[in-house]
């Protein structure tokens, strides 16, 4: 019986702790924790189609993610957007979601018309493994409006 727990105890004092090997920067331990450094699709500037003139807010409607119409984006990476009676609000730069795939909505701003867009392969540019893992480098658009 005493061998058996001086095996436990040398095998146990053998193998390094997870939080020497499996920390980060931001002290985050364990072998499953994967990190969204940003969102996957940002808004970066909405112009005016003629004079390339910066839209500093607009207004979302029907946003689909891969055919799913959005309510929120509770829990997701998000900035310069807020959701409110089915409408989303931003003001630019806005970035939102970590889900990849197929972005769809109309967008308008006061003295625009409404515009549909749509934006196939959204993704992350970079998808690094291990222990931690993380997605980075979200999709970048620039979106142009007509006046009305």
């Amino acid at each position: 019986m005493k061998r058996i727990i001086f095996i436990v105890i040398i095998s146990f004092s053998c193998f390094p702790s997870c939080d020497k090997i499996c920390s980060t920067d931001d002290n985050k331990v364990g072998p499953c924790v994967h990190e969204y450094r940003e969102a996957i699709f940002h808004i970066a500037s909405v112009q005016d189609s003629v004079t390339s003139t910066a839209i500093k807010f607009a207004v979302i409607k029907n946003l689909k993610i891969n055919g799913i119409t959005q309510t929120n984006f509770f829990g997701a990476i998000n900035y310069g957007i807020v959701y409110s009676d089915s409408i989303f609000y931003c003001n630019f730069p806005c970035g939102f979601s970590i889900e990849p795939g197929t972005y769809e909505f109309t967008i308008s701003a006061d003295g625009y018309k409404a515009k549909h867009v749509k934006f196939e392969n959204v993704d992350y540019s970079i998808y690094e493994g291990g222990c931690p893992s993380y997605n980075d480098g979200g999709k970048r658009v620039t979106i142009l409006l007509n006046k009305e």
